[in-house]
């Protein structure tokens, strides 16, 4: 077995960090409650910093700048990550991954958000506006930002957004849902006007692949889901479905389940014409976490990743265990142990192995 180690240190990240579903899910709300953005991350709206405050971290711990909240509904805040990874036969390496600067505000039925962010070596501008006040609790906005058709799981590593491992060699093993891809310009709007159902209608500029030599249409896309909430549990399902240029198309299911501090995230997506025009991939993840205690989370992943479902070969698989704990507002500390495997008959035998830590700060 190949032994690889891994400590990553990710720092000062603010509001604009990832939602993470399960906790949306917990509460029994929709990650658009806690962000700016519909679906999920953005700045923090005052639902969501009131959620961080009080029922995230470890009670009875805050920080000495830490402010009441405000009726004044405008956030600012910078971001930046640093990364150091240890690997065997190798020297330490050290780099900064990103840094960003993020601004939003609530003003009645609007809510806007814009974030500047420097990842690797390129700077990226995001953000929207997003107006609420519409009939039947509909929704209107435009956005650049890549659009959310199952969980937005605040990992980008995870196959089901951008994956991050090279075992076969190839560039895209994991879907294009990452920071890294240049995010689309985007007409949404979207209704809750039945109980528990929610519908979402997306419009932009192509994203997934740019530089195929076709001209540029659209990309379109349509999701739906419903909320149920009951006595002994909380669940989701969801459903999405997209399309690009006609060339590239693909669907997501994504379900989740919580019940007295257990969540379930499961993700099933299914893409055709993204690692090659003739190929169909598929991603899957199962996410299973239990809260300890208020602050303490244990979280454990299975992942699986094929990029030919038609050949009976070279899929990937990626278990992961690990712990993350929330001492103060404005700290996250993760410590996890994670496991690879390619299915190839001459792929090394055994599992890659990692071990990652990282901590982040956020204001």
């Amino acid at each position: 077995m190949k032994l690889l180690i891994r400590i990553t240190l990710l720092s000062l990240t603010v509001s604009s960090l990832l939602a993470l579903p399960r906790f949306a899910l917990m509460e029994d709300v929709s990650c658009g409650s806690c962000h700016s953005y519909q679906g999920g991350g953005g700045n923090r709206t005052s639902y969501g910093e009131e959620y961080a405050r009080e029922s995230l971290v470890l009670k009875d711990i805050s920080l000495p700048w830490e402010n009441e909240e405000s009726e004044f509904p405008l956030y600012f805040g910078v971001d930046t990550r640093y990364q150091m990874i240890a690997q065997a036969d190798e020297d330490l390496r050290q780099f900064p991954m990103q840094f960003a600067l993020y601004g939003g505000a609530e003003l009645g039925s609007f809510i806007a958000h814009a974030e500047v962010s420097r990842i690797s070596e390129e700077f990226r501008v995001t953000g929207g506006l997003r107006y609420e006040g519409l009939p039947l609790e509909s929704w209107v906005g435009v956005a650049k930002a890549l659009p959310v058709l199952g969980w937005r799981i605040d990992d980008h590593s995870v196959f089901t957004r951008g994956g991050n491992l090279t075992l076969q060699g190839l560039q895209r093993e994991g879907m294009p849902y990452t920071p890294y891809i240049e995010s689309p310009q985007l007409v949404q709007m979207g209704s809750s006007f039945i109980y528990g159902f929610d519908v979402t209608l997306m419009a932009g500029t192509p994203f997934i692949d740019p530089n195929r030599a076709f001209d540029a249409k659209l990309f379109k896309a349509a999701k739906m889901s419903y909320l149920y909430s009951g006595d002994l549990f909380t669940g989701q399902i969801g459903l999405a479905y997209f399309d690009e240029n006609d060339l590239i198309n693909g669907s997501v299911a994504s379900w989740g389940v919580s019940s007295h501090g257990f969540v379930w995230l499961g993700e099933w997506s299914q893409m055709n014409g993204w690692i090659q025009p003739e190929l169909t991939n598929l991603a899957t993840i199962h996410q299973l976490s239990y809260r300890l205690f208020q602050g303490l989370d244990i979280v454990g992943r299975y992942e699986f990743f094929d990029p030919d479902i038609d050949l009976t070969t070279g899929a990937i698989q990626r278990t992961s265990l690990g712990l993350e704990f929330f001492p103060v507002r404005g700290v996250e500390m993760k410590l996890s142990y994670r496991t690879s495997s390619l299915d190839l008959p001459d792929a090394s035998p055994g599992p890659e192995s990692q071990i990652l830590s990282q901590i982040h700060f956020y204001l």
